[in-house]
């Protein structure tokens, strides 16, 4: 063979060899986990599991903040949805205070403020009166005569709303309501336990916050040309209350047997004696009194404010938006911080309500800026919802079983001396001041009760 043909020919097979080699790689280069380049289909596939997976965590993640409060006794559950109603019917009249004196019953605005001053003496003493009746009669029948009393008052305030005589009946319908608060409180403790108690607390706290909500929306659409009606509906939203608390609710307080159960000389003790000795509870009621002076300061303060830095007409807009963020704050973050805190002591969750308020507050003093309008609410909206639930817990914790009603009765005493002196010595501040010192005096006060109340949490823990 020619010496051509055989070079060709070996050329054929070596080009063959190597297309065989190439063709033998192939599937190799397919099946190599290796490989880098991937098919783009499997890879979205492969997203879409993995987005599917995360936000099936997320969800569970979720439904076990909402999960803490299921399993709870079935009062709670009732006397929560009480709340939430009396709630809606407590803010039919009270938001529109102002307006019926002056507006409609044609008094000043100072005998205006001197009327709001007597009531919160009167929403006081109501709340004491309200702790020792519970506590000396029972639950149920205290919440029945009192709720009749608020329902009879405000049907004949409706009869004679466009007469001066009906702030009496305002009167006596807000001191009962403030006398009920405890007797729910202390309905409460009687239906939880040591483990469930903060979630019990959350839930009536968070129940409460939608009725708030929800009522003014309500009484808003009657006030000015209904306005008999905002009381009729006041009376029939807490009728409605009784009637699902009389009909679901047990009373397990019987005061004789608790009599019987607790020493002689302690359940003999009055109010003040029971408080004196147990310094701890005294010391955290002075606190609560700052506290609560601090925060009274958002419906004070704040408002000015904003009138001076806004005018008046977008100034009252963006102070009503300020509770409108605060609700939804109530609403959002009141699951999680319960989840995250409820293992912890209560007053240990306390000190964190007076650092978050003290944090909240200090942004008022830089300025009342677009972010800062956004930020500080959901700031000291979360030491508010530790404030009012661990506070309650902690007064229970401390508190006899034969003064749980008036003990608890000192959480809404002492808020009511707060939200009286915290106008009159702040209004001294931006008067003198400006409201700059103001926000860094509150700020300061809140911050020093922290470190009070870590003072207590210590000393409490090595008793």
């Amino acid at each position: 063979m020619p010496e051509c043909v055989n070079g060709n020919t070996q050329r054929m097979r070596s080009s063959g060899a190597r297309m065989a080699d190439v063709r033998r790689c192939i599937p190799l280069q397919r099946s190599d986990p290796n490989r880098t380049t991937s098919n783009p289909i499997r890879k979205s596939k492969a997203d879409v599991e993995d987005l599917t997976i995360k936000t099936a965590l997320l969800y569970s993640q979720i439904m076990n903040i909402f999960y803490q409060y299921k399993g709870l006794p079935s009062q709670i559950y009732y006397l929560s949805i009480s709340r939430m109603i009396t709630e809606m019917g407590v803010m039919f009249v009270f938001p529109f205070m102002s307006l019926l004196l002056t507006q409609r019953l044609g008094f000043t605005e100072i005998q205006a403020g001197y009327f709001l001053v007597f009531t919160s003496i009167g929403n006081m003493a109501g709340s004491l009166i309200g702790g020792k009746l519970c506590d000396e009669f029972g639950r149920r029948i205290v919440y029945s005569v009192l709720t009749m009393i608020i329902v009879i008052s405000m049907l004949i305030g409706g009869w004679f709303c466009m007469h001066r005589i009906v702030v009496l009946f305002v009167f006596i319908s807000y001191s009962a309501t403030s006398a009920l608060m405890p007797v729910v409180s202390a309905m409460i403790i009687d239906q939880s336990t040591e483990n469930n108690r903060s979630e019990c607390f959350s839930l009536l706290y968070l129940a409460g916050n939608i009725g708030c909500a929800l009522g003014p929306i309500l009484a808003g659409l009657l006030f000015y040309n209904h306005m008999p009606w905002v009381f009729y509906c006041q009376a029939f939203f807490f009728l409605a209350a009784f009637v699902l608390v009389i009909t679901r609710i047990e009373d397990s307080y019987i005061p004789n047997r608790h009599r019987m159960q607790e020493h002689c000389e302690v359940s003999s003790e009055s109010l003040l004696s029971v408080t004196l000795h147990r310094p701890v509870l005294l010391a955290f009621l002075l606190i609560l009194v700052a506290l609560t002076a601090c925060y009274i300061e958002m419906d004070y303060v704040f408002p000015l404010q904003l009138n001076e830095a806004y005018g008046l007409n977008l100034g009252s807009k963006l102070s009503s938006g300020v509770w409108t963020l605060n609700g939804i704050a109530v609403l959002l973050l009141t699951p999680w911080i319960v989840a995250a805190t409820k293992k912890n002591s209560a007053l240990f969750n306390l000190i964190f309500a007076g650092t978050l308020f003290a944090v909240g507050y200090f942004l008022y003093s830089i300025n009342v800026g677009r972010l800062i309008f956004i930020v500080a609410p959901f700031l000291w909206t979360a030491g508010e919802i530790l404030l009012t639930t661990y506070s309650g817990v902690f007064i229970a914790e401390v508190s006899p079983d034969t003064h749980k009603g008036r003990c608890m009765s000192l959480y809404e005493f002492t808020r009511g001396i707060g939200k009286c002196i915290g106008p009159v010595i702040f209004g001294y501040v931006i008067t003198y001041g400006s409201y700059r010192s103001a926000w860094v005096i509150v700020s300061v006060v809140c911050l020093t009760c922290s470190l009070l109340t870590y003072c207590l949490y210590r000393k409490n823990r090595s008793l």
